[in-house]
């Protein structure tokens, strides 16, 4: 079996982008199995298909640093890129990959995986997804049908900024986005954290297509990009940059949301939400990791509920599984054990507001 093996070398942030895109659309019967590594040169932020823009990210910073906002045609979510990432995108006849989708992607992380270990990073699969290190994600992949063909796509995290990151997010205030920024530190990776002297690209190159060869069982031999899939690649380009323009004319005002969902990785889900009740109300500042509480925070919009001492109430539900009927009995225990009067909120109340997180991961996932 043979396998097209085209390295694209450093395109534009749009390339990066329309390179996949295109080839799906220009898939035919004759059309071999390919893998494309591409490394974009201009920094931009790209959004997954499930998300909307305005929502994910901040448009007036984007602007003012001039990143182009790509909403790509596969999964998952905003990210910042740039030349520190190396991009890998199979387009694949239908039937070539694993049924699955679970298996399609570990499939595909398999020869990441196995890249990485060459040089000395302990990288191992997470479902259904990410590739971690030591609890830490160091890749991400998506995948979709675009035209007729199967595609799946990730990167090699070769450096990151975690700070440009949290500045891109449309995130509602700046001690979320704070912890934000703190997350990503703490469950994200890159080759130049993990390693003293890192490889340089051509040797991640080579190393990922001899990989690539083994895992696969075929030969890659290398290719070249048809005429036909260079103007089904430069149409998709264009419709990308028509998407990109319309999101300049978005007001920076209209962008704003008070709720907010980011995801970390896989397994950690943070979120600031409002939430009201009989008149009163509250901000949760959450975090889960794993499906248990990792961090909560409470910010009263009333000062009269400053008498009752959060950080207790916090403490208590710190580790608890995010499931309604344990959180409910922590509230209730709480309540019962420190004398609070249900002045404020019911215990009900309270667990709906500590559950807004878990609801709004569930439903994002619904979605993806």
């Amino acid at each position: 079996m043979a396998i097209r093996w085209i390295n694209a070398g450093r395109v534009s942030h749009y390339r990066s982008q329309s390179i996949y895109h295109g080839l799906g659309y220009a898939l035919t019967k004759a059309t071999p199995e390919t893998i494309v590594v591409v490394i974009p040169e201009d920094p931009y932020v790209c959004v997954g298909y499930f998300q909307e823009p305005t929502k994910e990210v901040d448009l007036g910073f984007c602007r003012r640093h001039n990143y182009p906002v790509i909403k790509r045609e596969t999964g998952g979510g905003a990210v910042f890129i740039d030349s520190g990432q190396l991009f890998v995108q199979w387009v694949c006849q239908p039937g070539f990959l694993p049924r699955k989708v679970e298996h399609r992607f570990q499939l595909f992380t398999k020869v990441m995986i196995e890249t990485y270990k060459f040089f000395g990073i302990k990288a191992y699969y997470y479902p259904i997804n990410d590739v971690h290190v030591d609890g830490k994600k160091i890749v991400g992949s998506g995948a979709a049908t675009i035209g007729e063909a199967e595609v799946v796509t990730g990167n090699f995290l070769y450096d990151f900024n975690p700070e440009v990151m949290t500045q891109v997010l449309n995130l509602p205030n700046a001690p979320f986005r704070k912890a934000i920024g703190e997350s990503i530190n703490n469950y994200m990776t890159w080759i130049k954290r993990e390693l003293n002297d890192p490889p340089s690209y051509a040797e991640i190159i080579a190393i990922y297509k001899n990989k690539c060869e083994q895992v696969l069982g075929g030969e890659l031999i290398a290719g070249e990009f048809t005429s036909a899939e260079l103007k089904a690649i430069e149409e998709a380009e264009a419709k990308l940059r028509q998407g990109g323009d319309a999101l300049k004319q978005v007001s920076e005002s209209s962008a704003q949301h008070k709720n907010r969902l980011v995801k970390i990785h896989a397994g950690v889900w943070a979120g600031w939400f409002f939430y009201q009740a009989n008149g009163f109300g509250i901000e949760v500042h959450s975090q889960m990791r794993d499906h248990k509480l990792e961090l909560i925070r409470f910010h009263p919009r009333s000062s009269d509920h400053h008498a009752w001492d959060l950080k207790e109430l916090e403490k208590e539900l710190i580790a608890s599984p995010m499931e309604e009927a344990g959180i409910r009995n922590r509230i209730e225990s709480y309540l019962a054990r420190t004398a609070r009067t249900n002045q404020w909120m019911t215990a009900d109340e309270w667990t709906e507001a500590v559950m807004l997180l878990k609801r709004s991961v569930d439903k994002m996932r619904g979605h993806g």
